[in-house]
């Protein structure tokens, strides 16, 4: 909660206002697999300001912790990483983990479009909705693919908008 009421601070001294929240980095990772964890993050953002909108891995325990302590949440794919049989992300250390080209990156977006779901390394498909597409900053070139990958979506006829905008008008 420091956290949140630190960020949620320097938001307002900027005139923005804070609308959700994203762990971010290990703690994240680990909450997407343990439900113990995911449910103490979640807790958090509940207790501080339930009207933030959790931004949560498809398919992980942080989203149906989410999902189970009522707060609204944006399930997110990321454009960038490959996917385990799992659901979880290929770990960095092994091969095709990482997609190195924005074509590529665009490529698996629109497959997981295609597929309705979370489309693996090894070509499975799992069935999962998703409301936002990540690309991880720590790429050389994630800025020219998070360009790219919005005209590609764009040009492909999806409207791309804020998260409070999706939950006001898009979903339930």
């Amino acid at each position: 909660q420091y956290q949140l009421a630190a960020m949620d601070g320097m938001c307002r001294t900027q005139g923005v206002t804070m609308t959700h929240v994203k762990p971010h980095g290990a703690m994240n990772n680990m909450a997407c697999d343990d439900e113990s964890m995911a449910h103490t993050i979640v807790s958090a953002i509940r207790d501080y300001d339930d009207a933030q909108i959790l931004l949560a891995p498809a398919c992980s325990q942080l989203a149906s912790a989410g999902e189970t302590l009522g707060l609204r949440v944006a399930l997110e794919v990321f454009a960038d990483r490959a996917y385990l049989n799992t659901g979880s992300l290929v770990p960095r250390n092994q091969p095709g983990a990482v997609l190195q080209t924005a074509a590529d990156c665009i490529e698996h977006v629109r497959r997981m479009i295609a597929a309705k779901g979370l489309v693996t390394l090894h070509g499975a498909t799992i069935p999962t909705d998703f409301h936002s597409v990540c690309v991880h900053g720590d790429n050389a070139h994630s800025v020219d693919t998070a360009r790219a990958l919005a005209a590609a979506l764009t040009d492909d006829g999806h409207e791309l908008m804020t998260l409070p905008r999706l939950f006001a008008h898009a979903m339930p």
